[in-house]
């Protein structure tokens, strides 16, 4: 056997310690269930910029004997999911959106048929906003956030933006001052 086989063979055994003691030999089997890959919902903003989708191989769910629900659960979405949706919302409309693909006809945040819908002029004049002072309340099946909204004669106004629970995440049902 040849000097450098020789090192490579006496060396092998110490690399295969280091990975295994630093976790690379986790495999998706092994791999604790909160770091497996879990598949990102259609439509989202995480999904922007993709060309091509990926099948995440999923468990088959487990079946139990549950009460009948009588409306369909909504997800529970968060305060920072509803900031996040307005502070989209409020980037594109002052021409920033957070991602260059991020519009509205792609990723919908108006809800379908909702007032703001109806009237997507609501913030015509609108040329900055304050997402540092943004606040957001949830509820059952919506949620509240206000924000400080300056338009071009530089007057802020506090705007509240009522959302809705939807299967892909908050739509945006109206803006209030």
């Amino acid at each position: 056997m040849t000097r450098l086989g020789f090192r490579a063979f006496k060396v092998l055994p110490a690399v295969v310690l280091c990975a295994l003691a630093v976790g690379c030999g986790q495999t998706p089997h092994t791999a604790h269930s909160s770091e497996k890959a879990r598949p990102v919902p259609t439509g989202s903003l995480d999904t922007l910029g993709t060309t091509s989708e990926t099948a995440i191989a999923t468990p088959a769910p487990v079946t139990t004997t549950a009460p009948p629900q009588s409306a369909p659960a909504q997800p529970a979405f968060t305060e920072d999911d509803a900031r996040y949706t307005v502070r989209r919302y409020l980037a594109r409309w002052i021409g920033q959106p957070l991602q260059p693909d991020d519009t509205e006809g792609k990723y919908p945040l108006i809800c379908a048929g909702s007032t703001l819908a109806n009237n997507p002029g609501r913030l015509t004049g609108t040329t900055a906003f304050d997402a540092d002072r943004m606040t957001a309340r949830t509820g059952d099946t919506g949620a509240a956030v206000t924000v400080p909204v300056t338009n071009s004669s530089a007057v802020t106004t506090v705007l509240t933006f009522t959302l809705r629970a939807a299967a892909q995440g908050y739509c945006i049902v109206d803006i209030a001052s």
